[in-house]
């Protein structure tokens, strides 16, 4: 299995050490392949299964959303990953892509001052994780967006617990997903729940690498038969 994560729009990178070391290492010894990709069409010359777009910077043109287009439709899986109060416009910049499979990243922050971490209500912290969920109870997600759903086709895999509040209403969707093609795009409402700081805390590893890795739910697995 092989793994792009995009640094062509400005993307905080997998190589960031003080960010990112633990989740390359956690892929590493699972004999994961991660490379960077400094040229977004070279997706479609590598043989990668997934590709991450963690906090894109620069604004994605008519001809990017052709290229994520054609990766999801020979099966690739996308996953796209925003943040909270539209920092750096990253609201607009995430949207400039995802709003062509309608996917919205809105502009607001999401805080829960009942489920959070440390007191802090904008680390928030939720059960409701309904797919990629192996092995999980609870994750992190902190400084996050929602997402706002266009496509009838897209469903949540991780939601707020009713306690969470949105500064623009609304009931907080915090990752979703979307088939399309003979693939899968995902996009997330922050970046930052496999960073160094959050991937230790509850089951973050476990979502993470059941994420990057395409490890099924819990009730899928239970009417395959495979529940443990």
């Amino acid at each position: 299995m092989r793994i792009a994560w995009d640094i062509s729009h400005q993307e905080f990178t997998i190589e960031d050490h003080y960010y990112f070391s633990i989740l390359k290492r956690e892929l590493k010894r699972r004999n994961i392949d991660v490379f960077e990709l400094d040229k977004l069409s070279d997706i479609l010359k590598e043989k990668a299964d997934v590709l991450v777009i963690n906090y894109p910077e620069k604004p994605f043109s008519r001809g990017d959303v052709d290229i994520v287009q054609r990766f999801l439709n020979r099966g690739g899986k996308v996953i796209v990953l925003g943040y909270y109060a539209n920092e750096d416009g990253i609201a607009a910049t995430v949207n400039s892509l995802t709003k062509h499979f309608g996917l919205v990243l809105r502009a607001d922050r999401v805080y829960d001052p009942i489920n959070n971490d440390g007191g802090d209500e904008f680390l928030i912290v939720t059960s409701r994780v309904l797919n990629f969920n192996r092995g999980v109870r609870k994750v992190l997600f902190p400084c996050s967006a929602s997402i706002k759903i266009l496509n009838e086709k897209a469903s949540a895999i991780v939601e707020a617990e009713d306690t969470a509040r949105s500064n623009l209403g609304g009931d907080p969707i915090l990752m979703v997903m979307l088939s399309f093609g003979k693939g899968t795009l995902i996009l997330g409402g922050t970046c930052v729940f496999w960073d160094n700081y959050s991937i230790g805390k509850y089951n973050n590893k476990e979502f993470s690498l059941n994420l990057l890795l395409g490890r099924r739910s819990r009730i899928i697995d239970f009417f395959c038969g495979k529940m443990p």
